[in-house]
């Protein structure tokens, strides 16, 4: 796509020398496990809620994503348009449990509701999965990398990879949440230029939506319940809407940030944040690929991919293009350092430290760095490998997804079911498996059904098997015992144990802000979440 430029490439190459500035200086203050993996729990609740959407934002969003607009219009704005509701529901109900039991990876919450068995199965489930995806992570910048500059694609993927261990490596997690804030404001920048270039060229946003609404591509929600299509409004809802449950509520890469925060108060405030900007952001995602379809006179491409990077690499000026080219290796290493933190962090706290016990705290840390460098280097060298494997990209971003209805099972039953035991949960883990399996090999269902038909085969085998082998609970009905979040175990750590326990006065519902520290309790927040999905509906349903 033509020559980079040398001023382009000082630009992208003072971005990289910040980007190892800005981690480095980070990780000063790591003399800690609980710094290194949850920053001393003291990141401010907007740099957690930037972070969850810079990683929600991945190389494959900042560049497919306009595709999207270019191709189809606004129709796929029902990908995000549920994440109000979605936060919503993790506010009132896994957060909560995640943050007041003090875990570090939320695996851990399941060893003390059911086992050590199902701790080891979904801690391995996930870094098998995320392990994976983290290598297509970085392959698919790296490939939109190369054809702007002219790199070579493996020379990209090493240097992303290196950039990216390195700042992880010595900063943590604090590293992965501040270079997060920096990227996601560089990757609005990339977007909003999409947007308003095309407009000032085409004579005002006026012409564009003249052509956009000639092309069809202004479209009303579409209410089909068809189950090969994933972007009607029910497969948004249901189908996107179980893959985020799952994806920021119990994967590690997601929720750990959420961790990270000064109380529960200010968890909930950076999922809020999130649940509001999300659906607003993907909006000015397709929205510049329709500009940018003005812009082209709505030429075709090989690929959608290629109408973000033709912008970039053909219409934006000497400085500015290394700036948003910049934002390509942000979108791609926001996500990518913090699934190395969860990584680490997931190997470290759910198996190093059960094969050796007796490790402190300076040799766990010393390890959290290790297991970084390593699954940095594993993540590195598959990327490598999918270079002269194309087709495998497409085969894992669909097999990642089919893990996600099994996780979700297991921590439903684990939070909402007093009667859900082990046996239960690994059944469910398993069915789950085997279900979205044969939706993939044996049916053309769309993949984002997949989460939600997924979820309800899993979840009922569970809660089946657990009826038919749970045994009298015998604490299930104690409610003048002392309780405490961090030491309590089994049923105990359900929803329904603890609002009972709300209920008789035994613990304190609400913080001294107003907001609720116990599972199962909505805050004012979180109706306003739902008001605005609400509108969001009727703004679709008007267009």
């Amino acid at each position: 796509m033509g020559s980079f430029g040398m001023v382009n490439w000082i630009v992208l190459i003072v971005y990289f020398g910040a980007m190892l500035y800005l981690g480095s200086r980070a990780g000063k203050t790591n003399n800690s496990t609980e710094d290194y993996f949850l920053g001393g729990r003291k990141i401010p609740w907007w740099a957690i809620g930037l972070s969850v959407m810079a990683t929600q934002c991945s190389a494959v969003s900042f560049i497919g994503m306009p595709g999207w607009g270019y191709t189809s219009g606004l129709k796929r704005l029902t990908f995000t348009f549920q994440f109000p509701i979605v936060m919503a529901i993790l506010m009132t109900t896994f957060v909560p449990f995640f943050y007041n039991t003090k875990v570090v990876s939320v695996y851990e919450y399941l060893e003390k509701r059911f086992g050590a068995k199902s701790r080891k199965l979904l801690a391995g489930i996930f870094l098998l999965s995320r392990g994976l995806q983290t290598a297509v992570v970085l392959f698919a910048p790296a490939l939109a990398l190369s054809m702007i500059t002219g790199m070579n694609t493996k020379t990209a993927i090493i240097l992303m990879g290196v950039i990216a261990i390195i700042y992880t490596f010595f900063g943590g997690i604090s590293a992965v949440i501040w270079t997060d804030v920096v990227q996601m404001f560089i990757i609005w920048a990339g977007v909003l230029l999409a947007i308003f270039i095309p407009a000032v060229r085409e004579g005002g946003f006026r012409t564009i939506l003249e052509n956009a609404a000639a092309h069809n591509m202004l479209s009303k929600l579409n209410f089909s319940f068809s189950l090969k299509d994933s972007y009607t409004f029910w497969g948004g809802l249901l189908g996107s809407g179980f893959l985020y449950l799952t994806y920021i509520g119990t994967d590690q890469s997601q929720i750990q940030r959420v961790l990270t925060a000064k109380n529960i108060r200010e968890s909930k405030l950076s999922l809020a944040f999130a649940g509001f900007i999300v659906p607003v952001q993907t909006f000015l995602f397709l929205f510049a690929g329709i500009c940018l379809y003005s812009l082209t006179q709505g030429k075709k491409f090989d690929n959608s991919d290629y109408v973000m990077l033709t912008f970039i690499s053909k219409y934006l000026p000497t400085g500015i293009a290394g700036l948003i080219t910049a934002g390509v290796f942000a979108a791609g290493m926001s996500s990518l350092d913090s699934a190395l933190n969860s990584l680490a962090t997931v190997s470290v706290n759910d198996f190093y430290k059960k094969i050796n016990p007796k490790a402190d705290d300076a040799e766990c840390l010393k390890m959290s760095r290790v297991m970084t460098l390593f699954w940095g280097v594993f993540a590195t060298v598959i990327a490598l490998f999918l270079g002269n494997l194309g087709g495998v990209l497409d085969i894992i971003n669909t097999i990642g997804p089919l893990f996600y209805p099994c996780m979700l099972s297991a921590f439903v039953l684990a939070v909402f079911c007093r009667k859900g035991n082990e046996k239960g949960c690994i059944s469910a883990v398993i069915a789950g498996l085997v279900f979205d399996l044969f939706l993939f090999l044996g049916t053309n269902v769309g993949s984002l059904w997949w989460n939600f038909f997924g979820f309800l085969v899993a979840f009922t085998v569970g809660y089946i098997v657990s009826i038919l082998t749970t045994k009298k609970d015998k604490t299930a009905d104690i409610t003048n015992d002392e309780f405490s979040f961090e030491t309590a175990t089994g049923s105990k750590l359900t929803i329904g144990y603890i609002t009972q326990l709300a209920a008789a006065g035994k613990i304190e519902e609400k913080d001294n802000e107003g907001y609720y520290v116990i599972p199962g309790k909505i805050d004012r927040i979180s109706y306003v979440l739902i008001g605005f999905f609400i509108v969001q509906c009727i703004l679709l349903v008007l267009i």
